[in-house]
């Protein structure tokens, strides 16, 4: 399995653009070698020597590479090749995505692991919620994180929602965690659960008004009415 950490790792470092690397640093994303989306997505599409490989082998070493490589854009493709395949993965993929969390140090992976767990739990509910509800009560904060971004990762018309009293449950124990990444996930869930429930959604950030952080204020009050964001900034105050 080395060997194929080894290719991908060598053939990402041809694309390596030091000024990229330096944005990177500035956006918080370690152990980056600077290579942009565009050109990994490009890189990606060309392939690698187990490209052709069935899928089930595929992810075998997708799963290893991304547990063991220390390259930032090894384990982005490693998430890119599980995207691709989000709307088909099942309870055989969840066994390999639901370990990768522990191997999350940063917001892009987070996010991109994230949108593919909401499309398992979409799909496969009472397989997915359990582990979302037990990260939701970790002390890891890209679990806590996960935890509620992946209910909602953006609304749709084509995806299935689910009930609002879930994600607002899964939401408010969340709202005094200190982690600002957390607090982020806190703010974007609330914004995508106004999309499909406004009255509930403003009822629940009404209530936690004062106790929600700048950061998740902003994301959760992005899409409100500018009238009711004012009064909601005057009792914050």
């Amino acid at each position: 399995m080395r060997k194929y950490i080894l290719e991908v790792e060598s053939e990402l470092k041809k694309l390596a653009d030091k000024n990229y690397k330096t944005s990177n640093d500035r956006f918080n994303i370690p152990r980056s070698v600077g290579v942009s989306s565009i050109r990994l997505k490009t890189r990606l599409k060309e392939g690698f020597s187990f490209s052709k490989l069935p899928d089930v082998e595929q992810w075998k070493i997708w799963n290893f590479l991304f547990r063991n490589s220390k390259m930032h854009e090894a384990q982005m493709s490693a998430l890119r090749f599980a995207e691709d395949r989000m709307t088909t993965n099942g309870k055989q993929e969840w066994n390999y995505l639901r370990g990768w969390i522990d191997f999350i140090d940063n917001w892009a992976h987070s996010d991109v692991l994230s949108k593919i767990y909401s499309f398992l739990f979409e799909r496969h509910t009472n397989l997915i919620l359990p582990t979302l509800e037990k990260w939701n009560k970790s002390k890891n904060p890209w679990k806590q994180r996960a935890s509620v971004v992946s209910l909602i990762y953006h609304t749709s018309p084509k995806r299935k929602a689910p009930p609002v009293k879930l994600v607002l449950e899964m939401i408010e124990p969340l709202i005094n965690v200190k982690d600002k990444y957390v607090q982020k996930g806190v703010g974007w869930t609330l914004r995508e659960c106004n999309n499909l429930y406004p009255k509930e959604t403003l009822a629940f950030i009404r209530e936690h008004v004062q106790q929600l952080s700048a950061d998740a204020f902003s994301y959760a009050t992005e899409k409100i009415n500018k009238k009711i964001k004012t009064e909601l900034k005057k009792q914050r105050r």
